[in-house]
């Protein structure tokens, strides 16, 4: 009879231990029914799926899973809109949200970390209003050296410099919340991080060495201190391009190099001289790189008729892959391979370790900045051009 009841109390500890790590998730998308919401674990990188589920009738939806430690997690809509999520084990959580701004006009109960991550993504969402607000002043002036123009660059620093403040004062009073990674990894847009810059790598590092003595075993702490060993390998593989970039003697400190185009003809860089240049790597089978182009489209067709010019390098070995993608993908500017990858005299000559890959250049054919998209290109091209 004892050995039952201590059986009985073994299943029960066991019972009440595996509740403890359940957790479930229950919404409301307000006016929106039968569509499909995603579950997906979040990682530093990349997210997993978990789980799907039916929007019902009247709008609901229940998610549940077991976790052992905290994770990040997303709810994603149909349209790949997400709303951010960090659950502990235990942890019950009520989302109620709105289709029109899924993302955003939503309210979290049941989950304090979950909260936090709302106001994280509010105060983003604030500053990326008045980015844009700024932004478009600039297009309403046509001389860029005008005394307005200066006055729309400050503003625009100020509101970067407020919100990277308002990240590290975060991160300062959360060290020990894995929320705190979620604010670390925070972008303005697609390429563009709030702390991506080496001088933010001492924040990565306290960070990550806080976390591993509270969540060791958390995905989150593992990927965190893994993406601070390939930023450090990275930002090491630009310094030794800025020593290549000082031992250039061109008088104007370009790089030059002569590539042949689709009809074979070459094209020196250096032809392109008195206008700014960006010399973008790439390749037709890298998806990002692709990707990337596609938005410097609009970059290129806005500021090409000003004096930019791009100069696109493809890391290809097969010339039909190479051309079928700028034909198929519409990029009118400069194309050009050496079609001998991965033995490209220009990739070794630009040390480029990652694609895409780009090098802002100016009339006077100096390497002035590198690794520019969007708007940060954008800011650069109206100093410049």
């Amino acid at each position: 009879m004892k050995s039952q009841h201590t059986i009985y109390l073994l299943l029960l500890l066991a019972g009440l231990a595996c509740s403890r790590n359940n957790v479930t998730v229950r919404g409301t998308l307000e006016g929106d029914s039968g569509s499909l919401i995603y579950l997906e674990r979040l990682d530093v990188n990349r997210t997993t799926l978990v789980d799907s589920a039916k929007v019902s009738k009247n709008g609901t939806f229940s998610f549940s899973t077991r976790l052992e430690n905290p994770e990040l997690f997303v709810l994603k809509n149909q349209n790949g809109e997400v709303l951010n999520l960090l659950l502990s084990p235990g942890d019950h959580v009520s989302v109620v949200a709105n289709p029109g701004a899924f993302g955003t006009g939503y309210r979290v109960e049941g989950s304090e970390e979950s909260e936090n991550i709302r106001m994280l993504v509010e105060r983003l969402g604030s500053t990326r209003r008045q980015l844009d607000s700024v932004l478009s002043l600039a297009d309403d002036i046509q001389d860029t050296d005008s005394p307005a123009m200066e006055r729309i660059r400050s503003e625009y620093t100020r509101i970067i410099v407020a919100q990277k403040r308002h990240t590290i004062q975060y991160l300062v009073s959360h060290m020990t919340s894995l929320s705190s990674v979620y604010a670390m990894y925070q972008k303005y847009d697609q390429e563009n991080p709030v702390m991506g810059q080496e001088s933010d790598l001492p924040y990565f590092r306290v960070l990550a060495d806080s976390l591993e003595t509270v969540f060791p075993n958390s995905s989150l702490t593992l990927s965190l201190k893994a993406d601070i060993e390939q930023r450090e390998a990275r930002y090491e593989q630009q310094r030794q391009m800025n020593t290549l970039l000082g031992m250039a003697t061109d008088v104007t400190g370009i790089l030059d190099i002569t590539i042949p185009d689709r009809d074979r003809n070459e094209i020196a860089l250096s032809s392109q001289l008195g206008k700014v240049i960006l010399v973008v790597f790439w390749a037709s089978g890298n998806e990002q790189s692709v990707a990337s182009l596609l938005r410097l489209k609009s970059t290129y067709n806005r500021y090409h008729d000003r004096g930019f010019e791009v100069y696109a390098v493809s890391l290809d070995n097969n010339k039909f892959n190479w051309m079928n993608a700028v034909d198929f993908n519409e990029f009118n500017w400069i194309n050009v391979s050496e079609l001998t990858y991965p033995d490209s005299y220009a990739n070794k000559l630009y040390n480029v370790q990652s694609l895409p890959a780009t090098y802002l250049i100016n009339r006077e054919g100096d390497i002035v900045a590198r690794d520019l998209y969007g708007r940060t290109l954008e800011t650069w091209l109206d100093n410049l051009i």
